[in-house]
């Protein structure tokens, strides 16, 4: 019984946490946005929240899981405190910035991120082998699916870059935004790398909420597949306020649907690799791709982008039409 108020009680957090922030700093946000001022620190922020959910619900429940040798084992005090104090430290600046935007507050917010993802670098590995394995830390965790999970990411995002391209080559639209980086080698080779070490934790701030806490939660309380489509939706309904101030202000609705369709499709796919490998790496490196493989090869960012009904429409098929199949895994079958 104990258990079990303590599993409501962490869950009561995370919402309060990983939806109830977002809620206030989304009035922040758009505070900034209608002051003309850079917003780009509240999406970084954002991706600390849910991870952060998780660790504020299990501390203040006073966590504990069995290890493999009959103890129980509190949660990784130092590492999630340090990632929770560090989230509490930027979401303060964030705010600060809206109204000292000529303080330099921003970059010190940049600083922490590399900051939090050097210390956890040390700060996982101190913990031993069945800790890590019990509060799904573990990096080496079915490793070969992993790599292969990132490897299909790869592939699928390829493809879906080169079918996006069709209806402006049909329709005879510039193409110049779809030329490759000319840097594109110095990208794959260095900064791709240094970034992922650097900002490990971002990605890793929303896949240790997303797919490691709250996916199992979902699917336990609707059914497996049920359970990673309300996922994704909530995702979805999470981003509101960046769609709204960041991604694509000038055409939010269409923003807004495309962001819907992206995260249950992908959340799909994310789903089925974390059921396969049980390993919150994997999705985290998958994350990062998928942030941050456009900008390598393309140049290109997803802030302040125009949608048109048309490309949105498209966007949305492609996504259904690619992720959705993943459903009939048989990771996805009911037992």
């Amino acid at each position: 019984m104990k258990t079990k108020k303590n599993s409501n009680k962490k869950l009561y957090i995370y919402f309060l946490v990983a939806f109830g922030i977002p809620v206030i700093l989304g009035v922040f946000m758009g505070i900034a946005y209608h002051r003309q001022q850079d917003v780009s620190v509240f999406p970084l922020i954002w991706m600390y929240l849910p991870a952060t959910a998780v660790m504020t619900g299990a501390m203040l429940t006073g966590e504990k899981k069995m290890m493999p040798d009959g103890q129980e084992s509190p949660a990784p005090k130092f590492f999630y405190g340090v990632f929770s104090a560090v989230t509490a430290v930027m979401i303060i600046l964030a705010v600060l910035n809206v109204f000292l935007p000529d303080a330099g507050l921003a970059m010190w917010i940049n600083y922490l991120v590399y900051a939090v993802s050097l210390v956890s670098l040390i700060a996982i590995p101190c913990n031993k082998k069945d800790k890590r394995e019990a509060y799904g830390l573990r990096l080496t965790k079915n490793w070969k699916w992993s790599l292969a999970g990132i490897g299909i990411f790869v592939l699928i995002y390829l493809v879906l870059s080169a079918v996006s391209m069709v209806p402006a080559y049909l329709m005879g639209e510039d193409t110049e935004a779809f030329s490759l980086n000319p840097d594109l080698g110095m990208w794959l080779g260095l900064i791709l790398p240094l970034n992922l070490l650097l900002s490990f934790t971002a990605f890793f701030g929303e896949e240790y909420g997303w797919r490691y806490y709250l996916q199992p939660v979902l699917q336990e309380k609707f059914g497996l597949k049920k359970g990673v489509i309300a996922l994704g939706l909530l995702w979805g309904i999470w981003h509101l306020p960046i769609n709204l101030f960041y991604y694509s202000p000038s055409t939010s609705v269409q923003s807004i649907l495309v962001q819907l369709a992206g995260c249950v499709g992908m959340g799909i796919f994310f789903g089925w690799v974390y059921m396969r490998t049980r390993n919150v790496w994997a999705v985290t490196v998958i994350h990062f791709l998928n942030n941050n493989l456009g900008l390598a090869l393309f140049n290109v960012s997803s802030a302040g982008v125009e949608r048109q009904w048309s490309d949105t429409i498209f966007t949305i098929l492609l996504y259904l039409i690619v992720y959705m199949p993943f459903l009939l895994a048989k990771e996805y079958r009911e037992k």
